[in-house]
């Protein structure tokens, strides 16, 4: 696999590691953080058209965790010292291209996420209502889609989402009206 040289190399960012209380108790690179499972902070924007349909990445091949799956729309880690929305802003820029004011942001919550993985997260969520355009950094995203409920639903039941989207979609979103049916 042949890299792009001008794509930072994520492995060595520095992450704030967690107690289970969300308490920043030390910090190390995401390549530890992962190895060693450590509890750290993640953001999921999660981007509804005004049509109601909800944006879906498709994570790009050359993805460490879940390459090729459907995630949510926006995902990531949050940096050492960095604030979640700070984060989710910072997110929005990379993974899109779309510049987003804090005030656009819908804040839907905070949970736990483990899922029996080497991933644990404390995760801010929240709600960005956008039609784009959007220009995905082909680095991180294959290709984006907006998608209503019954078609996340099947991508679901056919396991072609991360286990964290398939999760979120339960918590957050599910039942709830917020997509499109």
């Amino acid at each position: 696999m042949i890299l792009d040289n001008s794509s930072p190399d994520l492995s060595q960012e520095m992450l704030d590691v967690l107690d289970e209380q969300g308490r920043v108790v030390s910090t190390a690179t995401r390549q530890e953080v992962h190895a060693l499972g450590l509890l750290h902070r993640a953001v999921h924007i999660l981007v509804i058209g005004t049509d109601g349909r909800l944006l879906l990445q498709k994570r790009s091949a050359s993805k460490a965790s879940w390459p090729g799956l459907w995630d949510t729309s926006v995902g990531g880690h949050v940096c050492a010292g960095e604030a979640p929305l700070e984060s989710a802003l910072r997110e929005c820029r990379e993974e899109l291209g779309i510049s987003v004011d804090a005030n656009e942001l819908e804040p839907l919550g905070r949970y736990l996420f483990d899922g029996q993985s080497l991933d644990p997260e404390w995760v801010d969520s929240w709600i960005l209502v956008h039609d784009g355009p959007f220009v995905p950094d082909s680095v991180e995203v294959e290709s984006v889609e907006f998608c209503t409920a019954s078609e996340v639903e099947e991508r679901i039941r056919s396991a072609s989402t991360t286990p964290h989207f398939a999760a979120q979609w339960e918590r957050e979103l599910k039942g709830r009206g917020r997509v499109q049916p």
